[in-house]
């Protein structure tokens, strides 16, 4: 149905100008003014004044060695503002309920801010008894926790140096990791595997998997996790982590970052 006759009060030029840009896709990058114009039925004059007006403002970018057309910086610009103005706990909570619900295990959703993290969201298992089924706005330990851990891997090196100039390694059990060698290693580690284990490194018999959620420029920007007794998680493991790291990308999607999962 023609979107005109559906609604009569849609404005021609503004429809042109976004069916122009409804063009490119991924197997249209780039095109010529030949190339809309066949696409549209619309004469080249018409498509030209439209491309010429979204060019001025960034919208449209002309490949001077070609002289064909593609999308301009401003939808970068654009999408990340969405991407801000998303709410983490808005969006992961289904996620949280699933797993919850999936595994009787409580589940957690992280923010790092002023180096600490933060929980913004939680689904809290009845037979969970871990101190560390944390409430919602309780910070977690960096170097023991798998969150902390996630956030710390994906830091850039210099603010990866600057997080750990003083930071003080507290020992909370005796699986906790006590120096910046051991954590180093464990920080490659999660790079390499794309998720974080906490095995009785806060609390004896709690055990935790963490992955990272990311925005359209790969940036972490919270952690999805699944926390219950030793014994129990280790048993489904491989199906826990397979299904958090399926609600972690499906979760970063919607902030505009895809990526494969691995098989």
């Amino acid at each position: 149905m023609d979107l005109n006759e559906k609604n009569p009060r849609l404005i021609q030029s503004v429809k042109r100008a976004l069916d122009i840009i409804n063009c490119f896709d991924s197997l249209n990058v780039q095109l010529s003014l030949s190339e809309i114009s066949e696409k549209l039925h619309l004469n080249i004059s018409t498509v030209y004044g439209i491309i010429n007006t979204l060019c001025a403002y960034s919208y449209i970018d002309k490949n001077p060695n070609n002289g064909k057309y593609k999308l301009g910086l401003e939808f970068l610009l654009k999408a990340n503002l969405v991407s801000e103005s998303l709410d983490l706990k808005e969006i992961g909570y289904p996620y949280l309920t699933e797993l919850t619900k999936k595994y009787h295990e409580t589940t957690h959703l992280y923010v790092y801010q002023n180096k600490q993290i933060f929980c913004v969201g939680k689904v809290e298992s009845p037979s969970n008894y871990f101190i560390i089924s944390s409430r919602a706005g309780s910070k977690l330990p960096m170097h023991a926790s798998a969150s902390g851990k996630v956030f710390l891997a994906n830091m850039s090196s210099e603010e990866l140096e600057e997080f750990l100039d003083k930071y003080k390694f507290t020992k909370l059990t005796d699986n906790t990791i006590t120096n910046k060698k051991q954590l180093m290693k464990c920080l490659q580690e999660i790079r390499n595997q794309g998720y974080s284990i906490e095995n009785e490194e806060i609390e004896e018999g709690a055990y935790s998997i963490a992955a990272p959620i990311k925005n359209s420029t790969g940036q972490v920007v919270g952690t999805i996790s699944i926390v219950g007794s030793l014994t129990r998680m280790k048993e489904n493991e491989k199906n826990i982590r397979t299904d958090l790291l399926k609600a972690a990308c499906s979760i970063s999607s919607q902030f505009g970052y895809h990526q494969k999962l691995e098989s």
